[in-house]
């Protein structure tokens, strides 16, 4: 805030604090709140405060009034938590008794504000930012409030509940660090080696988190556990162990009783303990809990508890390869053959059964298998090819196939066309494909990619997964690739024509990474054009979906660009000439912003080749002049890309030569000359200024560029390149801009009694109809425009003055109105 602001602040604070003018919106209160932080961190409270005396009497009237707004009242807590958070400032509150009466629940609780959750909220964070000091700690403590921040820790409101968790946290730590002697930073130290400060205000909150543990309501056990959780994750010690020692007890209970609600949190908890060194004290059981919440696999909780155990970074490794074994049952058992059945319990079995519990199973077995996978983990009791093997049956049991050895087992009518274990078994065979033992698997996996392609009830999300995994499976296995495409093809097309958009749009997106990967294979390329793909993709420029459009114009443009890369294809300049005049009429006439886009960046693309530069000389200008005076501000962005890319092609580092589309070189004022016949220099004023400021920020970028390069070339002719000045929106702002430059100056000259000699020739180019480029480049300021374009609308509509007199203008009008939300 600049002085500007601070004297504004007097009069804000009594429109915040007048109970009968309607409040600003919650965000606009945090801004203010955010730049009270600011403020404060670059002095200190106690200046703040006494160059600002207003602060204090806001916050005594807002505290004294009945009337109170609570986002106002809430946004008071805040502030004053922020302004004490300092000795000074601690101590200017606490002379008069402001910070008692402030934080005293009694003093204005009775007008039953306490009950609105967002002025629970900001007493909770208005003492979590007060928390920096012993004398904060000292009033938290000697004025009972921590029983009321145990209390919240129940509390309705989900935010205010964390709230109190982060207090609790918070001043456990502080008592830790402030309040500990020097030689109890070990496990197991006793009390008597801490202050007596520190026993009497940490007993209350360990006391209270047993309490929750050992209490039978389920909500206020997750409190519990989830306080401890933090304390273990935050907190040193001696809090850490003697913490422990008085739960682990109502700990066993809970990992005993093995209720499902539990689960998530008890493992989160002990994850926590996995990172502290209670892991190295047999004493305090934390592996010994961890292996009775798996138990034996009887369990239908074991299965979930094992699937989060695998995650585990830090877990010893006897546990995770129980959690492993039992997390790898559900899929065991589905590709079991019926003499290997006595193995399995009957839970397992019973649960499988059962169409959700035997969905949730086996997504929870494959999510952990590709988890383990994705850490190339090494597998011991069973082999990755079996599991793989497993894996592919399950996907083939999805699409309604399956031996006629296991055709008993119930799970099978669950299975069929679940797109849901679909997703996860591809994701768990694209993680299991780092394993070299799956190379003799790779033909049964893609005939089962197949088989789920040719599906016509395969979800459009799975046929994206397929996708995926084939470029994983074509990429790594080049090999067996020209055997597969005669497959491949005729399964694309048939998805080609699919109702559905999203299966016609993912497919399209799969051809034109396949292609692009593919560019140097002669192979690919070939059978692409012989299969009659080809004519698939041009016919679906003409898609009805113009996502499917923009989609089907990448995979044309890739499509070409590896016809040119195969020189042998007599085909090329056909699929180009039929593609540039689709191209060029989805550009012109499409009603959607997607597939125009689409065709500028393929235009850049090919550009950016070495192959098509020459054939396309024809086309650009067209591109560039309807790219550039398109709606969508995206077009041209992408546009003047395509013009960047142009300039770097034809331009080489010396600006005295330059490389021309042919073969010969040109000098640079041809060059220009190329430029101005492609419609660039138009397309860069006209976008210079453009309504989009991105827009204006890449064409200014450039003509910077195009400025420096004029000027590196000592022998440039300004009259050899001369542009049009009139008729054209850009070039009415450089007249004007032209003008104001002159009448600038000569005001400056007549100030000094001095007259300008060059008069006639100002007034002559003012007049003129054609001005050079350097004269042009000269007289637009591009390096000012360039220093303005970057700085955001943000620096004036969301600064603190612009908020305050807000706030200001929104008090002098009727209640009715409301402050822009910002």
């Amino acid at each position: 805030m600049d002085s500007d602001c601070l004297s504004l602040l007097p009069a804000v604070c009594l429109v915040l604090a007048d109970p009968k003018q309607s409040p600003p919106d919650d965000t606009s209160l945090e801004k203010l709140l955010d730049w009270f932080k600011e403020l404060h961190s670059q002095s200190n409270g106690q200046v703040l405060l006494q160059h600002q005396p207003c602060l204090l009497e806001f916050i005594s009237s807002v505290c004294t009034s009945k009337t109170t707004d609570p986002a106002i009242l809430s946004f008071t807590l805040k502030l004053t938590g922020l302004l004490a958070a300092t000795t000074q400032g601690f101590h200017l509150f606490d002379e008069g008794g402001l910070l008692v009466y402030v934080f005293e629940l009694e003093a204005w609780g009775v007008c039953d504000l306490w009950e609105d959750a967002s002025v629970r909220s900001g007493w909770l964070q208005g003492l979590l930012d007060m928390l920096k000091h012993q004398q904060a700690l000292g009033f938290i403590c000697g004025n009972g409030l921590i029983k009321v921040i145990l209390q919240l820790q129940n509390d309705r409101s989900l935010f205010a509940a964390c709230l109190a968790n982060q207090l609790l946290v918070h001043i456990l730590n502080f008592l830790t660090s402030s309040n500990m002697t020097s030689g109890s930073d070990v496990v197991g130290s006793s009390e008597s080696s801490l202050r007596p400060d520190w026993v009497s205000a940490s007993s209350e909150i360990m006391n209270a988190v047993v309490e929750a543990l050992s209490s039978e309501d389920c909500p206020q056990v997750l409190q519990g556990l989830r306080l401890l959780s933090l304390v273990l994750s935050q907190c040193g010690e001696p809090i850490i162990s003697t913490l422990w020692k008085d739960v682990l007890v109502p700990l066993e209970v809970l990992v005993n009783r093995g209720s499902e609600s539990l689960i998530q949190t008890l493992i989160t908890v002990l994850e926590a303990a996995l990172g502290t060194p209670l892991l190295s004290q047999s004493e305090y059981k934390v592996e010994e809990l961890l292996e009775a919440m798996l138990g034996d696999g009887n369990r239908k909780e074991c299965f979930q508890c094992a699937a989060l155990i695998v995650k585990l970074e830090k877990c010893p490794e006897v546990l995770k390869r129980k959690a492993t074994d039992i997390i790898l049952l559900p899929l065991q058992c589905v590709s079991t053959q019926p003499q290997a059945e006595k193995g399995i319990n009957v839970v397992l079995k019973e649960q499988l059964s059962q169409k959700a519990s035997c969905i949730s199973l086996l997504m929870q077995s494959l999510s952990s298998l590709a988890q383990l996978a994705h850490t190339k983990y090494l597998f011991e009791d069973i082999s990755v090819h079996s599991i793989t093997s497993s894996v592919v049956l399950l996907l083939r049991m999805c699409s309604g196939h399956c031996p006629s050895s296991l055709i008993h087992i119930n799970t099978f009518t669950h299975l069929i066309g679940c797109c849901k274990v679909q997703r996860c078994g591809l994701d768990t065979l694209g993680a299991l494909s780092v394993y070299e033992e799956n190379l003799d698997l790779r033909k049964d996996i893609f005939g089962v990619l197949l088989d789920l392609l040719q599906s016509p009830d395969s979800h459009a999300t799975v046929s994206m997964c397929i996708f995926v995994y084939c470029m994983l499976l074509i990429l790594a296995a080049s090999d067996f690739l020209p055997s597969k495409l005669i497959d491949l093809f005729p399964v694309l097309e048939k998805r080609m024509c699919d109702l559905r958009w999203e299966v016609r749009d993912s497919t399209l997106e799969f051809i034109t990474q396949l292609t692009a990967a593919l560019i140097s294979n002669s192979g690919f390329s070939e059978a692409l054009h012989t299969s009659g793909m080809v004519s698939v993709l041009l016919s679906s420029l003409a898609d009805a979906e113009g996502y499917v459009r923009a989609s089907a114009v990448a995979a044309v443009g890739e499509a070409v660009t590896a016809s040119f890369h195969q020189t042998v294809l007599a085909s090329n300049s056909k699929l180009l000439e039929d593609a540039l005049v689709q191209m060029m009429a989805i550009l012109s006439q499409d009603t959607e912003g997607f597939p125009r886009r689409a065709v500028v960046q393929a235009f850049t693309s090919w550009l950016k080749g070495s192959h098509l530069i020459t054939a396309l000389e024809s086309s650009l200008s067209s591109v560039l002049s309807l790219g550039g005076s398109d709606f969508d501000w995206e077009v041209k962005m992408h546009t003047l890309e395509l013009a960047e890319v142009l300039m770097e092609k034809t331009l080489t580092c010396c600006p005295y030569a330059v490389q021309n589309f042919g073969s010969s070189e040109v000098r640079f004022p041809q060059a220009l000359i190329k430029f101005k016949d492609f419609g660039l220099f138009d397309l860069l004023f006209n976008s210079l200024f453009d309504c989009d400021r991105p827009v204006c920020e890449k064409a200014c970028a450039l003509l910077v560029k195009l400025r420096t390069l004029t000027a590196e070339t000592a022998d440039l002719d300004h009259c050899v390149l001369v542009l049009n000045v009139c008729g054209n929106r850009w070039g009415d702002e450089v007249q004007r801009r032209y003008l104001n430059k002159q009448q600038a100056k000569a005001s400056v000259c007549v100030t000094n009694g001095v007259t300008g000699s060059d008069e006639g020739t100002d007034c002559d180019l003012h007049c003129s109809k054609d001005i050079s480029l350097p004269k042009i480049l000269q007289i637009l300021d591009l390096d000012d425009m360039q220093r303005m374009l970057t700085l955001s609308s943000d620096h004036v509509v969301n600064s603190p003055r612009s908020l305050m007199e807000d706030i200001l203008s929104a008090a002098q009008q009727s209640e009715e109105n409301i402050v822009d939300c910002y």
